[in-house]
């Protein structure tokens, strides 16, 4: 398993920088319930239900919705500091 905690090609790169993007736009908004950071989060949870559904629910029927959502917020924390300008 890769450091993000997540099974390798379940979520892709390019997807973990869509989410992460959209994570840093809500989770660490100077104003978390302005309609942008609401948006974002909107989105976020959009596109990881879509992920569970297509991907997760499919080849791992053991693993609830929650569990793969922490997973994800986890990796998108790491994705944002390791790609973060020093």
């Amino acid at each position: 398993m890769p450091d993000e905690g997540l099974p390798e090609g379940i979520v892709t790169r390019t997807e973990l920088a869509e989410l992460a993007g959209l994570f840093d736009q809500f989770e660490f908004a100077f104003d978390p319930f302005s309609l942008s950071a609401r948006e974002a989060e909107s989105r976020f949870d959009d596109l990881t239900r879509a992920l569970f559904d297509n991907k997760v629910a499919l080849a791992f029927p053991g693993v609830d919705y929650a569990l793969f959502y922490c997973r994800v917020r986890f990796a998108c924390r790491i994705y944002l500091r390791k790609n973060s300008p020093s």
